[in-house]
């Protein structure tokens, strides 16, 4: 009866946290993007704190204050670099006009309605192709719908004001306490579990750090490659599309089609002048072929080196682990599958390890610097 009552108790107690979590969520992320900006963080504290001037080194407070300066100044520099090339392009999105699109596609699209009207396909009321595209790009590139977006933005902007002084705020305590979150979980542990729990919270940390920091390098490989081999082929804002192909190569597999996709859309929108066939379609051509490069490149060679390092997993352990969450929970899933899945397997390599499935999967966990303990 004892027993059963604990269970409750502790059931009950997981889904007060649960629920909690759920009506705190913002909060919970900030706590989440926190402790990846520490864990990312802690090499650069590591590094000041090895500064020393005479007898002097600067307080663990004051390393932490330059870590987090550091990152901000790196964050400010690549959103200086990226925001004008953004608002240049959205200057030149929004002079385009629509008659001049279909002015462009207009050979193209004479094909397509004719194939329409050999098989008796019909689109809307049976207008010309040309006036419902043309009539579908003003409601998209009209001034009401910019300044909706204008609008939104500027809703947005608080939000995101708030978040940054609250994320940076936390981010601060914990690098300057690396331990901070390690003692909070101990103090909640059942004295049985202490060590179990000092294992998993050591391995999660090495490794969530290994990975975090490879993806980053991963992204600016992604974004320097992709903006080097479009300058060789003289397209315009060549390092806009770089930067978002890295940014948007976090989500895998999807994010690079949705990168092919962005820069086909902005090569497209400022060569509105050349012939479809003879120019247009040979340029569409070299964007797909340098995304082609540059994934075959971060696939084959990048990736297994430096993520599949970190995790210490198979690329194809990895590939199944992020196809699975696509599947059961979408694009969000995909993005954090590879940071749940280390996880899982160093709790599964304490707590089930007597399974030889188990045995496999983590037999590769271990801590190098270890073995000679």
């Amino acid at each position: 009866m004892d027993s059963k009552f604990k269970y409750l108790i502790g059931a009950l107690a997981i889904l007060l946290t649960a629920l909690t979590a759920w009506f705190l969520k913002s909060i919970v992320l900030y706590i989440t993007i926190s402790i990846i900006l520490s864990l990312i963080g802690q090499p650069l504290v590591r590094l000041f704190s090895k500064i020393k001037i005479r007898r002097f080194r600067f307080p663990s407070s004051v390393n932490a204050l330059l870590a987090l300066i550091t990152m901000i100044l790196l964050l400010a520099a690549f959103f200086s670099l990226f925001i004008p090339l953004l608002v240049e392009e959205a200057r030149i999105v929004s002079k385009i006009n629509p008659l001049d699109v279909v002015a462009a596609f207009q050979e193209p699209l004479k094909n397509l309605e004719q194939f329409l009207q050999k098989y008796q396909i019909s689109m809307g009321d049976g207008e010309p192709i040309e006036k419902i595209i043309a009539s579908k790009l003003t409601s998209v590139f009209g001034f009401h719908e910019i300044s909706n977006y204008a609008r939104q933005i500027i809703g947005v902007t608080g939000s995101i004001i708030a978040a940054f002084f609250s994320i940076s705020f936390i981010t601060f305590f914990l690098m300057e306490d690396e331990h901070l979150i390690y003692n909070i979980v101990l103090l909640l542990t059942p004295a049985k579990l202490t060590e179990k729990v000092k294992e998993i919270m050591s391995d999660s940390k090495r490794l969530l750090t290994r990975y975090f920091i490879g993806i980053l390098l991963d992204m600016a490989f992604v974004a320097a490659c992709t903006s080097i081999g479009l300058s060789i082929f003289g397209l315009k804002n060549a390092m806009l599309i770089g930067l978002f192909a890295g940014i948007l190569n976090v989500i895998p597999y999807i994010g690079p089609l949705l990168g092919a996709g962005f820069a086909i859309l902005i090569g497209v929108s400022c060569n509105l002048n050349l012939d479809f066939y003879t120019q247009l379609i040979p340029l569409i051509g070299k964007i797909a072929m340098t995304f082609l490069a540059v994934q075959l490149l971060d696939a084959l060679f990048f990736q297994p080196l430096v993520i599949s390092k970190t995790v210490k997993a198979h690329p194809l352990e990895i590939f199944l682990v992020i196809l699975t969450a696509g599947t059961a929970a979408g694009i969000g899933a995909m993005v954090i599958a590879v940071p749940v899945y280390t996880i899982i397997r160093i709790f599964a390599k304490e707590f089930l390890n007597n399974f030889k499935i188990v045995q496999k999967l983590t037999a590769d966990l271990e801590d190098p610097s270890k073995k000679n303990i």
